[in-house]
């Protein structure tokens, strides 16, 4: 009896030590410990991006808008069943009725929250974003577009510009857009101006009145003026644009966050050129779409 206890401790104690070898070897040798999710995008590791033979390429410019109305591709005849970007209620509830109607026509989908502009960590030239694709080209909802800045603006080129060339911004399209120009990608920034869907947004982002069409910064570049030397300038947009993104969206944070991208990544630059092509979707937008 002594001797059969001693032999089930033993081979106990040799399955643990056998466990634990396993677990070592899946870890450093097989590389594939964790969860799926984590490694599909680890924290700081850039999506490689897959570009796609497709005619929908050219050179163009980057607008900005946040009108709070639900995405076009929201609605299942727009985007297909099964290819609908989210909507959600002022209070940022994820909507399952495709029918709802917008907050821009009395109704109460709005955007979510969730597809403000983001960085990853480590990964210092590469944005990501959704925005609404010029329809005239046959964009299609769901599509992925790398935006490349060249460096220039279309209006002006100032320091701001200069600032972006090397820069890459990944976009989804989630609204159509037939009010946009051919490579005009509308990117979807809070703060970035109502359009011409003017005071939709009080119940989502405050009660706020900016420029309608260019927003907080083109109240920045008015503000600032256009006589500054080029570094003066270059200091004096993005710092006001960070004031009024802190202060406007203190209790936003995700509000905040987008409007920040502006400032920071896109370095307050109005209207910046940039050449367009499309890309395999990274799972990074296809989680927020």
């Amino acid at each position: 009896f002594k001797l059969y206890k001693m032999n089930k401790k033993l081979l106990l104690a040799i399955f643990l030590l056998g466990l634990i070898a396993y677990i070592n070897c899946a870890c450093n040798c097989c590389d594939q410990c964790g969860d799926d999710e984590e490694e599909e995008q680890p924290q700081g590791t850039c999506p490689a991006l897959k570009k796609i033979s497709s005619s929908f390429k050219g050179t163009g410019w980057a607008t900005r808008y946040w009108d709070c109305c639900k995405p076009s591709c929201s609605w299942s005849n727009n985007a297909g069943w099964g290819n609908e970007a989210r909507e959600c209620d002022v209070n940022q509830n994820v909507l399952s009725d495709k029918n709802s109607k917008s907050v821009c026509d009395w109704g109460v989908s709005t955007t979510c929250l969730s597809q403000v502009p983001f960085t990853l960590s480590g990964c210092d030239n590469l944005g990501f974003a959704f925005a609404s694709v010029p329809g005239g080209s046959g964009a299609i909802c769901g599509r992925c577009f790398a935006l490349e800045f060249t460096g220039e603006g279309k209006y002006e080129t100032r320091k701001n510009h200069r600032a972006l060339a090397g820069k890459k911004l990944i976009v989804m399209a989630s609204n159509i857009g037939y009010d946009v120009s051919g490579g005009q990608f509308d990117i979807l920034i809070p703060g970035g101006g109502e359009g011409y869907f003017t005071g939709k947004c009080t119940k989502v982002l405050g009660n706020f009145q900016t420029t309608q069409y260019g927003g907080l910064l083109s109240d920045c570049e008015n503000s600032v003026g256009w006589s500054l030397s080029d570094d003066d300038m270059y200091t004096q947009r993005k710092q006001c644009l960070v004031n009024k993104c802190n202060s406007l969206f203190a209790n936003k944070s995700k509000a905040k966050q987008g409007c920040l991208f502006l400032a920071n990544f896109l370095e307050a630059a109005g209207n910046p050129v940039h050449k367009y092509y499309e890309v395999e979707c990274p799972q990074v937008l296809k989680d927020r779409y």
